[in-house]
């Protein structure tokens, strides 16, 4: 497994655990990280984060979810340039919004990452939700 695809790895896998420590993602996203989430049926607008508002929306999921899980079903690799598609599945922690104790959430995903010094330096997520029925 080359070493992006493994820190990539390690960052889907904190993601899912809902890891909030700061310490454990200094060690994979760079410093000058510049997340891109494009919009989709939960983002109305294109948010991009730096480091520290990463931190700040990690607790969101948490909030929101009891378990998620990401299933890497594509890997494209080219140079500081790894291109990823996951199937992303949740289970909803309680009642919010739209949202019922208990409902299966699914998405497609499609994550660009670039990194630099060995590290997330730059990542672009197109989200693909299934209906919220």
């Amino acid at each position: 497994m080359s070493a992006y695809k493994q820190i990539i790895e390690t960052y889907l896998n904190l993601l899912s655990d809902f890891v909030i420590e700061r310490e454990k993602f200094e060690t994979i996203l760079h410093s000058e990280i510049e997340q891109t989430e494009y919009p989709n049926a939960l983002t109305k607008a294109i948010i991009v984060s730096d480091f520290e508002k990463l931190m700040l929306r990690m607790p969101a999921g948490k909030n929101l979810l009891k378990k998620q899980s990401f299933r890497v079903t594509g890997y494209i690799e080219k140079e500081n340039t790894a291109i990823v598609e996951a199937d992303w599945e949740a289970i909803v922690k309680s009642d919010l919004g739209p949202f019922k104790t208990d409902q299966v959430l699914k998405a497609y995903f499609c994550m660009i990452f670039e990194f630099k010094e060995n590290k997330i330096f730059r990542q672009k997520n197109y989200d693909c939700f299934e209906p919220f029925v």
